[in-house]
């Protein structure tokens, strides 16, 4: 019988990515809870302004803000998701040994650890896709309120 080899978690890193995302936790609701009071007070001014095309540039900026956020992190996740099945091809298993978990995983070898490399390079190749349309969508909010 074979016996199974497992990939240790790094417990360093663990820590480390709970407080990264404490931490973003913590800011997005500080950013959630500012941004309605002052979306709350551009609403007020846009209303009493009444001024049309000064509306729509607002709201063209908004709408384009907003498609292009996720920009960035759609395609630092599909490099990164790009990344790791490439390191796994090479090394022909999955995870590679050299990258970091947040917990103890069971290595992949063979066509199953193929497989999973597959589904991984798809995920980073639909990640970069997403970050196309989402640029996409903002040069079309852009222009369409132009």
């Amino acid at each position: 019988m074979r016996e199974i080899e497992i990939h240790p978690a790094d417990l360093a890193y663990r820590r480390r990515s709970l407080r990264i995302i404490a931490a973003i936790a913590v800011l997005s609701a500080l950013a959630l809870w500012q941004l309605d009071g002052w979306l709350a007070q551009v609403v007020q001014q846009l209303a009493s302004d009444a001024d049309a095309q000064r509306t729509r540039r607002w709201l063209r900026g908004l709408l384009s803000a907003l498609a292009l956020l996720p920009t960035v992190p759609l395609w630092l996740l599909g490099r990164s998701l790009g990344r790791l099945a490439a390191a796994a091809q090479a090394k022909r298993r999955f995870p590679p040994q050299h990258w970091r978990t947040l917990r103890d995983v069971r290595v992949l070898r063979g066509p199953v650890a193929l497989r999973w490399i597959a589904r991984v390079r798809l995920l980073g190749r639909a990640a970069m896709a997403a970050a196309a349309v989402c640029a996409a969508a903002a040069a079309a909010l852009w222009w369409t309120y132009a």
